[in-house]
């Protein structure tokens, strides 16, 4: 054991000797605190500005309203889904947003924001929040209504965009303390709804199909009310039909269930199986580079004065392991500090994906599969070393290994969020060589127990087999002088003499 401690701590030393191993180290950490810096100082205003300059003097109000009712019900529902996850419903079992169904009411969605929508309601439920129950975050409004800015020419008709009115949608304005993009200005004329008469949206030219369309719909209302005045209908009593809605109710998954719970329990395994990818990978080739360069060097003649071959192989693993082991801490504990800390992608996906996994079984499962997947790759690294006498040999026996591991594995991802039951994902989790990335692309959507067990012992058996097979090579191997072919490899395999060529 003194031994294959010694040659581990050799392994460790070599590998993290190296420039390409800490700049691996560190370019995940960099790269999500560049992403969380920029995300939090650099993220565009989610609110555009529009204005409604209209010369009739009722219109618009219709139009603003519209707007701010679509935001207050966007946030009902976000409110609604929040108690729901929560289980805060009884703190106000009256309240609007007690009822996750409560946005598809107008009705509902008014008595909210006659409420004092959003924030009476984050008012109320304060002080009664469990611990470890986040705040509900309130959102900023999609839409907000600015005065034209002075100095803006608006066209008249079929006239081009003024110069100034350009300029404005060119850059940000200033609304209150923030600096907003200007996403439209609609135009309606005193005479609108005359033959002729036509009201005229000016848009920055970017998407806005929301505010566009709601603009649309205020002047078709206003133009429906005209001909119901004219057909001696009462305006109040047309728009009340208008409104009339067909009952009907929405089921929808419980808070916490569905397709979108699926991706999200998915994320971490499938970002697992990545990360056993480029981790497995990068240190399987440093420590495969480090095999040829001592064959090449004749110091393996030395070490094995000294040690067993097997002992030599065993350390090599276990160091590389150990390095494995460094990486995936520092790279999974930089990708806990942005969950926690960072906005942006790490609060959105990072966050959830983390919550999502409170199932004993399914954590201690996917560290099985990830080191097992791990050490299976290891071995293949170190075979390939123990054969090749150059970087040169060690490419052609490593570029179809990889192929072979990496072309089924990224197919068995995409089918593996169709369904775990996909017959491609179920027979690959059954091949010890695919068994670790195919189980931890199928563990958030469910897989079961036996399954887990069987696989598990499955993996168990294939490594003590790669073992004992990769032991032979390496015995058979390392000594010899000559790049072994085709025959000579199966037996070394099959442990009959060390294929030295006489």
């Amino acid at each position: 054991m003194r031994d294959v401690l010694l040659v581990a701590m050799r392994e460790i030393r070599q590998i993290t000797a190296t420039k390409g191993f800490w700049i691996m180290l560190l370019a995940l950490p960099v790269a999500l605190a560049v992403s969380g810096f920029a995300t939090s100082s650099l993220a565009p205003e989610t609110t555009t500005a529009y204005t409604i300059v209209d010369e009739t003097g009722g219109i618009g109000e219709g139009i603003t309203e519209r707007l701010d009712l679509a935001d207050q019900q966007q946030t009902l529902r976000d409110l609604g889904e929040y108690a729901a996850r929560w289980e805060l419903q009884g703190v106000d079992p009256q309240a609007p947003w007690a009822d996750r169904q409560a946005w598809l009411s107008e009705a509902e969605v008014r008595r909210f924001a006659d409420a004092g929508g959003a924030e009476a309601a984050v008012a109320r439920l304060a002080p009664v929040l469990p611990a470890g129950v986040p705040p509900f975050e309130i959102e900023d409004p999609a839409y907000m209504a600015v005065p034209l800015p002075d100095g803006i020419t608006l066209g008249q008709g079929d006239a081009a965009m003024d110069d100034s009115l350009q300029a404005a949608f060119e850059n940000d304005i200033t609304a209150g303390d923030r600096s907003l993009p200007y996403g439209a200005v609609l135009h309606i004329p005193a005479n609108f709804g005359e033959p002729g008469a036509a009201a005229r949206i000016y848009t920055n030219g970017r998407t806005n199909q929301t505010l566009i369309q709601a603009f649309r719909d205020g002047l078709d209302t206003a133009v429906r009310d005209r001909a119901f005045a004219v057909q001696g209908i009462d305006a109040g009593t047309a728009r009340a039909i208008g409104t009339m809605r067909a009952p009907v109710g929405v089921t929808e998954p419980p808070p916490g269930g569905g397709l979108s719970a699926v991706m999200t329990r998915s994320l971490v395994p499938i970002a697992l199986v990545y990360l056993l990818l480029i981790t497995a990978v990068t240190t399987g080739s440093m420590m495969l580079q480090g095999v040829v360069e001592e064959r090449s060097n004749k110091l393996f003649e030395s070490v094995l004065a000294c040690i067993r071959p097997d002992a030599l192989m065993q350390g090599k693993l276990l160091g590389l392991g150990a390095v494995g082991i460094v990486i995936v801490l520092v790279w999974a504990g930089t990708g806990l500090a942005g969950a926690l800390y960072f906005e942006g992608f790490a609060a959105d996906v990072l966050k959830p994906s983390l919550e999502a996994l409170d199932d004993p079984l399914l954590i201690a499962a996917m560290i099985v599969y990830f080191f097992a997947g791990y050490v299976i790759l290891a071995m293949l690294f170190l075979a390939i070393g123990a054969l090749s006498e150059s970087m040169q040999d060690a490419q052609s026996y490593l570029t179809p290994v990889i192929l072979l591991v990496m072309i089924p594995v990224l197919i068995v991802m995409q089918a593996a969020l169709s369904g775990p039951d996909q017959p491609i994902v179920k027979i690959l989790s059954w091949i010890p060589l695919y068994t670790p990335f195919a189980m931890l692309a199928r563990l958030g959507s469910g897989v079961a127990t036996w399954e887990i067990a069987g696989t598990i012992v499955l993996l168990a058996v294939f490594i003590w087999i790669e073992l004992q097979l990769l032991g032979r090579i390496f015995r058979a191997s390392l000594l010899n002088d000559k790049k072994p072919a085709l025959k000579q490899i199966v037996a070394m395999v099959r442990g009959q003499g060390a294929a030295r060529e006489g």
